[in-house]
């Protein structure tokens, strides 16, 4: 009967994998069978369906790269500016921009992304979009939205006005 039951359910799996897999609810069924002493069979399931966040932007670096978060949980988080060129009735062309806060949590581009990115730097970021909330110091619920960088590609140094002024500055 074990054996029927198992070739169903795989069956069932072969043909919603395109779509949805019926998972169980606990990931190490093994041990929530153990610890709750629920039969295989009895184990609620749920549909996780296949989807998509990801962000892709190209912009300059708006602050240099901060080191932020705890010694065993460290983040590296920086600013980075995008515009968007439109055009009124009248002919006369503006830019808008918009700034988004990157959050870098992988090792190595963590540490890269610290040593050799600057304010002004052009990059290309790729990750996802993540929404949290938190309290402030006065208890008010705030909203935060960031990109978590999975990969950052460094495509140039500052403005060639920037580099200006700091080579003035510096003689």
């Amino acid at each position: 009967m074990n054996h029927l039951r198992n070739s169903f359910s795989n069956i069932i799996l072969q043909k919603n994998r395109s779509a949805k897999l019926l998972m169980p609810l606990c990931s190490k069924t093994r041990l929530c069978h153990a610890t709750t002493n629920m039969n295989p069979e009895n184990v609620p399931r749920m549909h996780l369906e296949k989807s998509v966040n990801h962000v892709t932007l190209l912009g300059r670096v708006g602050i240099d790269p901060q080191l932020r978060g705890t010694e065993t949980k460290p983040v590296v988080v920086f600013t980075l500016a995008t515009n968007t060129n439109y055009k009124y009735e009248t002919g006369e062309i503006r830019q808008k921009t918009d700034w988004h806060r990157i959050t870098v949590f992988k090792n190595s581009l963590r540490d890269t992304v610290l040593e050799y990115l600057r304010k002004g730097n052009r990059v290309y970021v790729e990750g996802r979009i993540v929404y949290s909330e938190y309290n402030d110091t006065k208890g008010t619920t705030c909203t935060s939205t960031s990109i978590v960088a999975n990969d950052v590609v460094f495509l140039g140094s500052a403005h060639r006005a920037e580099l200006d002024v700091d080579t003035e500055e510096t003689s």
